[in-house]
Parts: structure tokens; C-alpha cells; sequence
């Protein structure tokens, strides 16, 4: 296989959108021109790369291995690029981070700040998901470090260490909630409620807890991984959620939302940086992880 960097770019863009249009436009190509491209790659190979649906298009089981080792000589090549240019005394290069949405937008943006400070010719690129997609963004190296709410379990990663923050999950409702502020968790309960799916580390975590206390878990009438969804749905409905307490932080302050102190259902966290256990740590990485507070 010979592919060059551009190739292998444009073939992760349909993988990855599953429709050519899309893909197109990240890859600066025009339809046909990536449709060409693709049918090319596939008569080299020998092998379909991806089925056409009237849905878009999704990868085959070779699809799937060229993926893997796609993302791995892409994030390779890039970091050659960056390493060099440190040797060069450029200073550039690219910290591709991970994270929950709390700590990203607290800790980790704090040590971004400081970190451009510091060399503002770097770059960096930020990945904000749950914990599941983060491991697989990581594992796959589109991102270099991880900041989770759990430890990654995974033989290819190494954690790195426990942050110097911790956060809390609490329950929120609209400000004009039926609900009285002093609400126990047999009110709360009763409601219903706006949650991401099942699968998502957070419902995992909220079921667990009612689970352990005796607890039922309550009826969910809409499900999104979104966390703006979240917050907007229960700020214009009935609904609560369960959400990280910095992120409603400003919903509060404008009185758009307002906190139930239900004791049973208010936690505190942990955040963990982590890295792949293979390859060399770009030196933007680097540079994050020195700047990024870690507990003693």
C-alpha cells in the first residue's frame, strides 16, 4: 500500500462522516474528485472499503482495518512534523487534548491559557466528549492526552495522575419548577426527567448511585448526549437533570435554572489525565502535561 498523507486524510473524512459531501468539504475536494479518489483506493487495495446506502455510506470490515492503521500513520506523520519543528527551535507543534465537558471548560482551558502563554505559536485542538469516546480518541490517536471522570481501563493507556480539582454532580431544574428548593429525593424521583442514553458514563454513574441507596431510577423522557440540550430542555419544561455543578454555574447566576439540594444525589469527582502507554509524547503534549495541575 502506498497511499500518500492526502489520501489517507480524505479516506478518514467518509469514514469518519459517512457521507462524501461532507467529507469532501473537510478534505477540500469536490465530490466526484473524492468519489474518484475512493473507487481508486478500493482497486488498489482489491478489497470494498465502504457500502453505498441510501444513508450515506459506511465502512466495510477492510474499511475497518484501513481505519485503524490510517489514524495511526495520519497522527504518526503529524508528529513528526511537530517534533521536528521543536528541533528546529520553531517552537510550533499541536496539543490535541481530550476531555468531560466540566473540566474542559475549567482546568483544561485554564492550562491552555497558560500554555499559549507561555508559547503562543503552539496550536491546539480540543475534543470534548464522554469518557467511552474519549478512550477511543485516544486509543485510535486522534488526541494525545485524556482528561476523564474515570480511569480509563485499556492495556494500550497509562494514567498519568489525579488533577488538582474535583467537581460535583447535582440536581437542576427550571427556575419556576413546581418543586420547592428543600425537595427530597421521593419528590425529585417522581419527576420527570432529561438524561443522556444509557450507555454514557453519567446515566451509568446516576443509576448506580440510586441502585446502591435503594432507589429506582426515574422515568427519562428525553435522552441526548448533548449537555446544552440538557440544560435547555430542562430550563423550558418540567424535566430535571443531573449535571456537573460548574456547568450550570452560570444558568444559576442568571436565574434560568436553580439547584435542588437533594443530599442522595449530590457527588463529588475526580479528573484523570491520561496518555497512550506507546510512542513518544509530542512536545506540545508535553508542555500541557507540566503545565496541568496534579495532586501531590
Amino acid at each position: 500500500m502506498d497511499f500518500d498523507e492526502r489520501q489517507l486524510r480524505a479516506f478518514l473524512a467518509v469514514a469518519e462522516t459517512g457521507s462524501l459531501g461532507r467529507a469532501a468539504r473537510i478534505a477540500n475536494l469536490t465530490q466526484p474528485s473524492l468519489s474518484r479518489l475512493i473507487k481508486s483506493m478500493e482497486d488498489r487495495l482489491g478489497h470494498p472499503l465502504f457500502e453505498r446506502g441510501s444513508k450515506g455510506m459506511s465502512v466495510t470490515t477492510a474499511g475497518q482495518l484501513l481505519t485503524l492503521h490510517a489514524r495511526h500513520i495520519v497522527s504518526e506523520m503529524q508528529s513528526v512534523r511537530d517534533e521536528l519543528a521543536a528541533l528546529s527551535g520553531l517552537k510550533r507543534g499541536v496539543v490535541r487534548i481530550g476531555a468531560v465537558a466540566a473540566v474542559m471548560r475549567t482546568l483544561v482551558a485554564e492550562t491552555v491559557g497558560n500554555l499559549l502563554a507561555s508559547a503562543p505559536d503552539l496550536g491546539v485542538e480540543l475534543v470534548e466528549a464522554v469518557d467511552d469516546e474519549l478512550l477511543d480518541a485516544l486509543v485510535t490517536r486522534r488526541v494525545d492526552l485524556v482528561v476523564a471522570a474515570s480511569p480509563l481501563d485499556h492495556p494500550e493507556v497509562q494514567q498519568i495522575g489525579v488533577g488538582a480539582y474535583r467537581d460535583g454532580f447535582a440536581v437542576f431544574g427550571a427556575t419556576d419548577h413546581c418543586l420547592p428548593p428543600s425537595a427530597s429525593i421521593h419528590d425529585v424521583l417522581a419527576q420527570n426527567w432529561v438524561m443522556p442514553g444509557t450507555a454514557f458514563t453519567p446515566r451509568v454513574t446516576f443509576e448506580r448511585l440510586l441502585a446502591a441507596q435503594g432507589f429506582r431510577a426515574p422515568r427519562v423522557a428525553v435522552e441526548t448526549a448533548s449537555v446544552e440540550s440538557m440544560i435547555a430542555v430542562s430550563a423550558h419544561s418540567r424535566l430535571l437533570c443531573w449535571l456537573p455543578e460548574p456547568l450550570l454555574a452560570a444558568h444559576v447566576a442568571s436565574g434560568s435554572m436553580r439547584k435542588f439540594g437533594v443530599p442522595e444525589l449530590t457527588t463529588e469527582r475526580a479528573f484523570l489525565l491520561h496518555r497512550r502507554r506507546s510512542g513518544l509524547l509530542p512536545d506540545a503534549a508535553r508542555r500541557f502535561v507540566e503545565l496541568f495541575p496534579l495532586e501531590g
